[in-house]
């Protein structure tokens, strides 16, 4: 019985002679395309795909990261402080990278929750591992201290800068030479808007006191102003929230519509 039935036929391709009518030529260049960024979420699942963290400490992982400064955005890029961090553990203390290090440890660690003897012995062993690990790494801190520091401190200089640029926003209002900025005071652990004019100028507005503040710009990262008095506009993140964009000038209607929203 035929499963598949099928024929064939060959059949010769004529031969062309003589001249032929070019009728297009047409070159193409393409380029690779990088891969899709991490979001938060893809990153906790690489994590889980490479053993590295457990079901409880692969979020948090994520989290220190941004909290750190070492990435940024929700499509996750690299900071330049994270890039340096990289290169200067690679340069003076690699075992600090060492995946295969952690994901021993971290078996050790879950052979132990699920074993019913020799507890102690094992316990032993994993710490003897992490003892090693852990004074090798103080050694090698220790000895290129000075260089770590200064690799550090250069990263953290731009960071700031590069910082310090993104809360800029549009001329100050009230002299028109400055520029408004999100700052953040330390003594009252809240953002609030500045003249950069400052002393000459001091121009401030107040934000609100939860959540994290940013410009707010539109897709081709420009900045969103007010439809109603043209002050630029500020998004406040909050976990879990959605981002709110609001105008922070106290006269502006809007404010005062949301305020009687707010009362009511």
């Amino acid at each position: 019985m035929n499963v598949y039935p099928h024929t064939t036929k060959e059949e010769k391709i004529p031969t062309i002679e003589g001249n032929v009518d070019v009728t297009e030529i047409r070159t193409e260049e393409k380029m690779t395309t990088p891969p899709n960024r991490y979001s938060p979420a893809s990153l906790v699942r690489a994590l889980e795909k490479k053993n590295l963290g457990t079901k409880a400490t692969r979020a948090s992982i994520v989290d220190t990261l941004g909290k750190r400064g070492y990435v940024t955005g929700k499509s996750i890029e690299v900071s330049d402080l994270g890039l340096r961090m990289v290169e200067t553990l690679k340069a003076h203390s690699p075992i600090i990278l060492d995946e295969e290090l952690t994901r021993e440890i971290e078996k050790d660690l879950e052979k132990i929750q699920e074993s019913k003897k020799d507890l102690e012995k094992q316990e032993e062993k994993v710490l003897e591992k992490s003892k090693k690990a852990i004074n090798k790494i103080a050694k090698d801190i220790t000895k290129n201290l000075e260089a770590i520091g200064k690799s550090l401190e250069d990263a953290n200089e731009k960071v700031w800068a590069k910082e310090k640029e993104e809360n800029m926003m549009t001329k100050c209002p009230v002299c028109g030479k400055g520029r408004l900025r999100i700052m953040y005071g330390r003594k009252f652990k809240r953002f609030f808007v500045s003249c950069d004019a400052y002393p000459k100028c001091k121009t401030t507005f107040g934000l609100p006191p939860k959540g994290l503040m940013k410009p707010a710009r539109d897709k081709d990262n420009k900045q969103e102003m007010c439809v109603e008095c043209g002050f630029p506009l500020v998004v406040s993140l909050k976990k879990g929230r959605r981002p709110w964009k609001f105008c922070f000038n106290p006269e502006c209607p809007s404010r005062k519509k949301w305020e009687g929203k707010e009362k009511k």
